[in-house]
């Protein structure tokens, strides 16, 4: 009957494993699968809610690359005049600013964009301070034609054998300038001396990381945020009689300084030796440009959805924005070469910039499309669980819940036999030698 009180107080068949080892044993097992299966759930949850903030923001850049779009087609068109392109183009750069406002996109206070380095964004924008350079480990080049071609030879597809790499007189050396009066246009890298990346590492020889300063290479400029060119005209300026008359370009997609006219290298360089001015006397130009971030984001991002099973919740932004080096394009860049033709009124650019901002879109949908092949397959893992979770616990409880009906039954018939025990056992002990003689 004590054993029966035991049970009906804890409502479990099995409170040692002296009761029943075998049971015990298997009821463990149980248990450690119904943790297991309940962490498992806990992580997929937690993924789930990740990647459903990364389904709600592919939603919405493909709304950004959509409206962006229909900027670039109504600005493409003939009857569009200059001043009504820099109004176009002060709203694309609202969805530029938009854009890397998705890209620093939080789950649980960390970034989901930036791999495994979820403190750091991936792309903000910055306020730069022009350091020019033309950088020795990055020689300019053209394609020249390669004497040795021969169509009947097998080729390397991914090169264009019926050319090579070949010097370009057009951008020299930042220290071998050439006389002003040569007519090539001089073309200046831009880096940005107001930040100081810890993450870039000190090239020998390399002037742009001399004094430990590590300044990064500017790319994405954004345009109309030039300023301390002062008495320079930027392309395309024309004077009051209608003739071009400007003094330099930018390429804001790369972040180059082009100096087309003398007025404009006597700003760098001194007119009677050509050598570069000293840092003081140069101008000051600052800006406004997308920075990436110069960690690896390439880091991928599990959570276990079943015993000994995987499944990465995370999305390479080199996959999303596009690889972000100086020869490669990203989403930022597709958007301000669109904002560049803008801002020279140049109609085949803004043109280029519908492709450009149709790929944006496009390697949005691809990873979108990943995104909900994984969310499919959670959902199907998550009610796998739920499955298996019921029978473990439908067999846990078989095994170790008390059945009320059962055991009540079985305790009034203890407490029978228990209270006739006790009435025979008074009565004997009663007896006496006496009831005998």
């Amino acid at each position: 009957m004590n054993k029966i009180l035991e049970q009906v107080s804890s409502e479990q068949k099995i409170n040692r494993p002296s009761d029943t080892p075998v049971g015990f044993t298997n009821a463990l097992r149980y248990g450690n699968v119904l943790n297991l299966l309940e962490q498992q759930r806990v992580n997929m949850n937690d993924g789930d809610i990740y990647m459903s903030v990364l389904e709600a923001t592919h939603d919405k850049m493909n709304t950004l690359f959509g409206n962006t779009k229909e900027l670039a087609v109504q600005a493409s068109n003939d009857t569009v005049n200059h001043e009504q392109r820099l109004i176009t183009n002060m709203d694309v750069r609202q969805n530029l600013e938009l854009l890397v406002s998705m890209a620093q996109t939080k789950h649980k206070d960390g970034f989901i964009f930036s791999g495994k380095w979820t403190n750091q964004p991936p792309y903000e924008i910055k306020e730069g301070q022009a350091v020019y350079y033309q950088q020795e480990d990055i020689p300019p080049t053209i394609q020249v034609a390669n004497p040795d071609y021969d169509p009947d030879l097998p080729v390397d597809p991914t090169t264009n054998p019926q050319t090579i790499p070949g010097p370009n007189p057009n951008l020299p050396p930042w220290n071998d300038t050439p006389p002003f009066s040569n007519e090539n246009a001089i073309t200046i890298r831009l880096l940005d001396g107001n930040y100081h990346d810890p993450n870039l590492s000190i090239t020998p020889g390399n002037a742009a990381y001399t004094n430990d300063e590590r300044n990064p290479i500017v790319q994405r400029i954004i345009p109309g945020s030039v300023s301390g060119l002062a008495g320079l005209n930027e392309k395309p300026h024309f004077n009051e009689d209608g003739v071009p008359d400007y003094d330099y370009e930018i390429d804001y997609v790369n972040g180059t300084l082009t100096l087309l006219s003398d007025k404009a290298k006597a700003a760098f360089f001194n007119e009677t030796t050509g050598e570069a001015k000293p840092p003081e006397e140069l101008p000051n130009m600052s800006f406004e440009y997308v920075y990436r971030n110069s960690i690896d984001m390439t880091g991928e991002i599990y959570r276990e959805i079943d015993n000994g099973i995987t499944m990465k919740i995370n999305t390479n932004p080199d996959d999303l924005f596009g690889r972000g080096g100086l020869n490669d394009t990203d989403s930022f860049k597709e958007i301000i070469s669109l904002m560049q033709g803008l801002w020279y009124n140049d109609q085949p650019q803004i043109s280029k910039g519908i492709e450009t901002v149709d790929a944006a879109k496009e390697r949005n949908l691809e990873q979108q499309a990943v995104e909900g092949a994984k969310l499919k397959r959670l959902e199907i893992v998550f009610d796998r669980n739920k499955d298996l979770e019921i029978d473990n616990t439908r067999a846990h409880s078989e095994l170790m819940d008390v059945n009320f009906e059962e055991i009540m039954t079985q305790l009034m018939l203890a407490q029978a036999v228990y209270d006739a025990s006790l009435y025979a056992t008074s009565s004997v002990l009663n007896r006496s030698l006496m009831d005998y003689l």
